[in-house]
């Protein structure tokens, strides 16, 4: 081996294992399997916890990692409709990888057991930064969405609660275009309620069979 040769040899080596290394590490990405999507299986209901059965198509609504079931094909409010909240930000629905999308879902009615109803469904976001709750009620809803509050000076668009869902979902991105929403004093809703421009159909589980009690053997 002349002089030098040895040392090209080994930088020629090096790079090679680097190219190896990290062609490895792009596989490795572009193999990493998505996030697994998830249901809508609970929702709330004055309050508390109850089962909702919503079918899974093959074009489900998504919210996030989210799937809120199939569209049905009148996206137009109908009063016969029942109505279902998507609350944001919330705790009910939570994944650390995408907790922007961190939300709770809340209907006025449910279906009669083993029945199926169509839902509207509105976006129900939090404006006031002030505001803790963790809302699990129409009624509660609509009281903060009747309630207002004042933007400071240096109030900013990211102060807003739920600036991820304004952003994807209504497309706004600057406080002027929350203008439509904003009150001849200056202040703002504390929640907004808006339609959502889609609705979805959903099922109440069958209740559970009542056990039957055997009859008493008659006694002589």
């Amino acid at each position: 081996m002349m002089p030098g040769q040895e040392g090209r040899l080994r930088a020629t080596t090096l790079r090679t294992i680097s190219l190896v290394l990290f062609a490895g590490a792009l596989w490795a990405t572009s193999a990493a399997p998505a996030p697994e999507a998830r249901l809508l299986s609970a929702v709330y209901l004055d309050g508390e916890v109850v089962r909702l059965e919503v079918p899974d198509g093959q074009k489900p609504f998504a919210l996030g990692t989210w799937r809120l079931g199939t569209r049905v094909l009148d996206p137009k409010p109908r009063d016969k409709r029942l109505n279902l909240y998507i609350v944001a930000p919330g705790t009910q629905y939570h994944l650390e990888a995408a907790d922007e999308f961190d939300h709770n879902t809340i209907i006025n009615a449910l279906p009669e057991p083993g029945k199926s109803r169509e839902y509207d469904v509105y976006w129900a976001l939090v404006l006031d930064p002030r505001i803790h709750t963790d809302f699990r009620n129409e009624r509660d809803l609509i009281i903060a969405a009747q309630a207002s509050f004042t933007p400071g000076d240096l109030f900013e668009f990211d102060d807003l609660p739920s600036d991820t869902f304004l952003r994807t979902f209504l497309k706004m991105d600057t406080l002027e275009d929350l203008r439509p929403y904003r009150h001849k004093n200056g202040t703002l809703p504390r929640v907004i309620i808006v339609p959502a421009d889609f609705a979805i159909t959903a099922a109440a589980p069958e209740a559970p069979a009542e056990p039957v009690t055997p009859a008493a053997k008659p006694t002589h």
